[in-house]
């Protein structure tokens, strides 16, 4: 028995290799989104107060770090 297989000619154009990373990305970016979509990461991750002590002691340092550099920009 024979089946037809219609190809496109876009693909016959196109390396094997090329049309499987267009593929994986696209099934990347898919696992991605559902990923993002599906799990619970909002809950787990966005109301511990351990993280909100983290980024708040980032934005400390960050602060620290740049205060030399823009006080004598702004009082210049």
């Amino acid at each position: 028995m024979q089946t037809m297989v219609t190809v496109s000619s876009r693909v016959i154009r196109q390396p094997r290799s090329v049309t499987c990373k267009i593929a994986y990305k696209r099934s990347l970016l898919r696992r991605v989104q559902h990923l993002i979509e599906s799990a619970d990461w909002e809950e787990r991750y966005l109301c511990n107060p351990w993280i909100d002590k983290i980024c708040l002691g980032v934005i400390v340092i960050s602060l620290l770090y740049f205060v030399p550099v823009l006080a004598p920009i702004v009082l210049g």
